[in-house]
C-alpha cells in the first residue's frame, strides 16, 4: 500500500512539473496589432488585448502605424503601436484583476515640432497589491536622421522590481541630469510603445487545485486498473 501511495504522489508530482511552466509563467505580449484597436483614445478611454486593459491617462493616445504621426513618426517599427500624446500616459492592468510581472517593451520618443528644450525620458511606474509603487526611467534612443528609433528595454536588472504588479503606467517626463520628472515637459512628454512583455501570475489556489486534480486522476487510474 505504501508503494502505491508513493507512486501516486510521484505521478502527481511529475504531472505538476509538466504543467508548472505554463501555470507559473504565462507569458503575454501586448503588441497593439489588429484593426479593431486602431484609433484615437481620449483620456479615460480604454481598450483591451491579450487579457489586459489599457487606459489613456491625462491626455489622448493613438493606436496606429507610424504613418499616422507624419514627420514626428519614430523609425524601426512597421506595425501598429501606441502613441501617448502631449503629456499623456498609458495605464495597463490585467482585465481579470490578477497580478503580473513586467519584463520589457519597445519604445521611442515622439518630439514636438519644433522640439521643446531639455531631455525627455521614458518612464514606467509600477503599483503593487499593497498600493506601494516604484518606477524606473530610461533614456530614449538617440535621434538618427530625421527620426527617433524604437529601442528595446528588457535588461533584467532594470525590471527586477516590476514583479507582482496590479498596475503599470507608461509615460515620458523631463530629466535635468539628476532628477526625473523635475520640471514640466510642456506637452513634450510624447512617446511610442510596443511589444510589452508580461508574465501573468496565477492565483495561489490554482497551483494547489491542479496538484489535487492530478493526484485524483492518478488515484482513479489506479483503481480502474485493479
Amino acid at each position: 500500500m505504501q508503494k502505491i501511495v508513493r507512486q501516486l504522489y510521484a505521478s502527481a508530482a511529475i504531472a505538476g512539473a509538466a504543467l508548472s511552466p505554463q501555470v507559473q509563467a504565462a507569458v503575454v505580449t501586448v503588441n497593439f496589432d489588429g484593426p479593431g484597436l486602431t484609433g484615437l483614445y481620449f483620456a479615460g478611454d480604454s481598450f483591451s488585448q491579450s487579457g489586459y486593459t489599457m487606459t489613456a491617462d491625462f491626455d489622448a493616445g493613438i493606436v496606429d502605424t507610424a504613418a499616422a504621426l507624419g514627420g514626428a513618426a519614430p523609425s524601426g517599427n512597421a506595425t501598429q503601436f501606441y502613441s501617448g500624446l502631449n503629456d499623456g500616459g498609458l495605464i495597463m492592468r490585467r482585465t481579470d484583476g490578477g497580478l503580473f510581472d513586467l519584463k520589457g517593451f519597445d519604445a521611442a520618443f515622439i518630439p514636438l515640432d519644433p522640439a521643446a528644450p531639455g531631455t525627455t525620458v521614458m518612464a514606467a511606474l509600477g503599483t503593487y497589491a499593497d498600493n506601494t509603487a516604484s518606477g524606473v526611467a530610461w533614456l530614449f534612443g538617440a535621434k538618427s536622421g530625421n527620426a527617433f528609433p524604437f529601442v528595446n528595454y528588457s535588461n533584467p536588472l532594470d525590471f527586477a522590481g516590476f514583479s507582482l504588479l496590479k498596475q503599470v503606467e507608461f509615460f515620458a517626463c523631463s530629466f535635468d541630469g539628476t532628477n526625473v520628472c523635475a520640471a514640466p515637459t510642456r506637452n513634450n512628454g510624447q512617446f511610442a510603445i510596443d511589444n510589452i512583455n508580461l508574465n501573468n501570475i496565477p492565483e495561489p489556489s490554482t497551483t494547489a487545485m491542479l496538484a489535487l486534480c492530478m493526484l485524483g486522476l492518478a488515484l482513479f487510474s489506479r483503481r480502474s486498473a485493479r
